[in-house]
């Protein structure tokens, strides 16, 4: 698995012993993603086939509702991070 570089942000940094500093804001992303936005996820992959499928059109609604899921599910596991 390729590591993302390092955050800019020192407050989603964590360093473990000897190693690279760690941005954790993609793994809650992601872990966000898979979990409480399944359903969410779901709707804008089955969009993006059906897209792909007709070879037009767009799915910016789906998208967004996804990145709002997200976000809201990843804001307090980050406020629990700052604290």
């Amino acid at each position: 698995a390729v590591t993302p570089p390092p955050a800019r942000h020192i407050f989603f940094i964590t360093m473990a012993d000897e190693e690279d500093p760690v941005c954790q804001l993609p793994q809650i992303k992601e872990a966000c993603k898979t979990s409480a936005c399944a359903s969410t996820l779901s709707h804008y992959t089955e969009c993006v086939e059906r897209i792909n499928a007709k070879g037009g059109g767009d799915c910016e609604p789906y998208y967004f509702d996804l990145l709002k899921c997200v976000d809201k599910c990843a804001i307090p596991q980050i406020g629990k991070i700052l604290k």
